[in-house]
């Protein structure tokens, strides 16, 4: 494990509470903007919050189109 110093964020590694909040709320309303509205965050958080999960995890969590998301076989 790296050597954190002062003053330095920990890496990111583990699972956060929101980032399965996040996906929680995309899964169930399967739109971004949807879930957005249910967290009481903007579209852009929600976006920005899922695509560092899915790049923490190494998967794809969501197929993503206009008309909204579905679940990939990784989510």
């Amino acid at each position: 494990m790296p050597k954190q110093t002062y003053g330095e964020a920990p890496p990111r590694s583990r699972i956060d509470l929101d980032d399965v909040r996040v996906f929680a709320a995309v899964a169930r309303t399967k739109s971004l903007a949807a879930a957005a509205r249910e967290l009481r965050v903007t579209t852009s958080t929600v976006s920005r919050r899922l695509d560092e999960f899915e790049a923490r995890l190494n998967a794809r969590l969501f197929a993503r189109s206009a008309t909204g998301v579905t679940l990939t076989e990784a989510g």
